[in-house]
């Protein structure tokens, strides 16, 4: 069952980005300059193997030679780069999960035409209670419940290949299991982070059982117990951003044990440590912002935006020394007449900076809102393709590895 489990793994993540094959041999012309020398590797190697590395290494692979440098300059490394992220989207009927991705718009405020969205894969979860973790390097956990064995059961999915592995039970007695999903660039490992949630006397709340599950390299898959110095209970989903993951929580480690404070945890998938930076959250989204964590938070406390006048964005520019970058962006006047009555998600921020929204809810069409802060611009994209499922609850992912 080892053996098998560890093959499941290898072609859920690994069926759809081949790691770069390692028998070529260097060129003559490139092998005379030793092969210690980053000029030693084929240019069409060094091309295969910075395409299976996130974007903000890639941008630090510039600083390896000068041959490096011009090979990420080149307008097709650029075209495979925006070829390889796609959006993607997941809605479910009939006890399926249903994915479909679609290429990202290029300059959406200069060009509003219709994308289409081609259906992927699906997976049948047969529970209630159904969770997705957001996109990590291609992969995503499905969380659910089985009514008949009351089980919780997390599946690690690739929406691109179809393919799926069932994760181990997490050891624990308790019912209200969160959990959190990551990856190290340091050691390309996948971390799965588990934590129980409990509520004590004085209605304050903590966790307990901090678990982590590492996917990849050669143990068997199983839960190992870590410590947490940090009581804290989560209030949000995770979002991993180099090797950091982050989520909102409540803290208590202060002067009074039932006096909680607000803020951003992080956990580092390649030390399994805790910190901890406080900061006012609500109501707020956690976003990746070009390779850094980034905090939107907006005027009023409805479900989502669609209301407000204006958004602040909140950029953390130095995680040990918890600073950070603000600004404040006046929504244009014609924000409520684009965006009706309709109920909107926010998705993320692309690399050109604009801020992205969804309906959470489709209805006759489904489409995307595309806010360009700089120039004070609102452009609405449709997404063609998805008629099936009208009125189904739609989560919509920006930059997903294909």
């Amino acid at each position: 069952m080892f053996e098998l489990a560890q093959q499941s793994l290898q072609i859920l993540y690994y069926g759809v980005s081949q790691p770069p094959s390692t028998s070529r041999k260097p060129s003559s012309c490139n092998a005379s300059k030793g092969e210690n020398s980053a000029e030693s590797i084929p240019v069409d190697l060094i091309i295969e193997i910075l395409l299976k590395l996130p974007l903000a290494s890639i941008a630090s692979c510039r600083c390896v030679s000068k041959l490096w440098d011009s090979t990420i300059r080149l307008p097709h490394f650029t075209e495979s780069i925006l070829a390889r992220s796609k959006l993607l989207f997941a809605c479910k009927r009939d006890g399926n999960m249903c994915f479909f991705s679609s290429s990202q718009p290029q300059n959406p405020d200069e060009n509003s035409s219709p994308i289409a969205a081609d259906y992927q894969s699906s997976f049948n979860f047969c529970g209630d209670g159904r969770k997705l973790s957001r996109p990590v390097h291609g992969l995503i956990i499905l969380k659910y419940y089985k009514k008949e064995t009351k089980e919780r059961v997390m599946e690690i999915c690739n929406p691109s290949s179809g393919q799926s592995l069932t994760l181990p039970k997490v050891k624990t007695v308790r019912v209200d299991v969160c959990s959190f999903f990551g990856y190290d660039p340091v050691d390309k490992k996948f971390k799965v982070l588990s934590m129980t949630k409990l509520r004590s006397r004085g209605d304050k709340r903590t966790t307990e059982h901090h678990q982590v599950l590492t996917l990849g390299g050669t143990r068997k898959l199983s839960w190992r117990m870590i410590e947490c110095s940090l009581p804290h209970y989560p209030l949000s989903d995770g979002i991993c951003i180099n090797g950091v993951l982050y989520y909102k929580a409540e803290v208590y480690r202060f002067q009074s044990r039932f006096q909680c404070r607000y803020g951003i945890i992080c956990f580092y998938i390649r030390s399994e440590k805790f910190k901890f930076i406080e900061k006012q959250l609500l109501p707020s989204k956690l976003l990746n912002y070009m390779g850094k964590l980034a905090i939107l938070k907006w005027d009023d406390d409805f479900k989502m935006v669609i209301r407000s006048n204006s958004l602040e964005l909140c950029v953390l520019e130095d995680r040990k020394k918890h600073e950070w970058s603000t600004r404040t962006f006046v929504l244009p006047a014609l924000w409520n007449d684009v965006v009706a009555d309709v109920t909107l998600d926010i998705v993320g921020v692309t690399r050109g900076g604009e801020i992205v929204f969804s309906p959470l809810h489709s209805s006759d069409l489904l489409f995307l809102i595309y806010y360009n802060p700089e120039r004070s611009t609102l452009t609405k994209v449709d997404i063609q393709g998805m008629d099936a499922f009208k009125h189904c609850i739609v989560h919509t992912f920006l930059d997903h590895v294909m």
